[in-house]
């Protein structure tokens, strides 16, 4: 079973857009859980199951204008984490995929420069490619998703200085 179901508005906190925001948590998390309670309970009966749960590069650190959606997708990694840790030795395996931009009528939203965006097609191949070879976790594209992973090393003061909008 495999999660990608999303929903994003650009969203800046100075612009809070309630409906948005819910939206946002109500299909990209707590559509996450509402799926995972419908499935996982069968696979851990039948000791048998495949889960893939997309999170996003967004969700590794608070960003600007991402009111909303980053806090869902951590959400979403969060959970997948979780998951993981209960599951292992099972045979239900849990997996997770964090992208960055892929060009889809979402990132149409933005007017920023997004680095690194991949077309709809290359993302599947990664996807694939992830869910073949196993492994928890895959953020990707390499190199952008260091830029994501090691921010959150950062002290709060630097990351905010180059970060913070």
């Amino acid at each position: 079973m495999v999660f990608l179901a999303g929903v994003y508005w650009p969203t800046k906190a100075q612009d809070w857009d309630a409906k948005a925001v819910e939206t946002m948590i109500d299909v990209n998390l707590t559509g996450c859980a509402r799926v995972m309670a419908a499935v996982v309970p069968g696979m851990v009966a039948r000791n048998r199951g495949h889960v893939v749960i997309t999170g996003s590069l967004s969700g590794f650190r608070g960003l600007p204008g991402a009111i909303g959606y980053g806090a869902s997708k951590a959400g979403c990694m969060s959970l997948a984490e979780s998951m993981h840790c209960d599951l292992r030795g099972t045979g239900v395996r849990v997996q997770l995929a964090n992208p960055g931009f892929i060009r889809t009528r979402l990132t149409d939203k933005n007017d920023f420069k997004m680095p690194q965006i991949m077309e709809p097609e290359a993302a599947a191949e990664i996807m694939f490619a992830h869910m073949d070879r196993g492994g928890f976790s895959r953020s990707f594209p390499t190199p952008f998703q260091w830029v994501f992973r090691l921010s959150q090393f950062l002290p709060d003061a630097l990351y905010y200085r180059l970060f913070g909008g």
